[in-house]
């Protein structure tokens, strides 16, 4: 499997726990609502499954522009758009 589908995957599945998790700090699932928290959470999540990702692909992946557009940019968009439709429909 190719070293960009499997970054591009890890950070799609990792978006969609995060915008779980985001969704129940946010509809207060938890006993409280923070909508700060629930971003920072998710910012938090995207450092570690990038450290995670990094491991897995080694040399392979070079580069900001690289981890941009196989890492960070499927996260945000994942995750912004999972995170409204959970907010919306859960």
């Amino acid at each position: 499997m190719d070293t960009t589908v499997k970054v591009t995957s890890i950070h799609i599945v990792a978006a969609l726990v995060a915008a779980l998790i985001s969704t129940a700090l946010t509809v207060g699932w938890f006993g409280f609502k923070n909508d700060v928290f629930a971003f920072f959470i998710a910012v938090i999540i995207l450092y570690f499954v990038g450290k995670f990702s990094q491991q897995i692909a080694g040399e392979e992946i070079s580069g900001f522009s690289q981890w941009l557009w196989d890492g960070i940019a499927p996260f945000f968009f994942t995750w912004v758009i999972s995170f409204t439709l959970f907010v919306m429909y859960l």
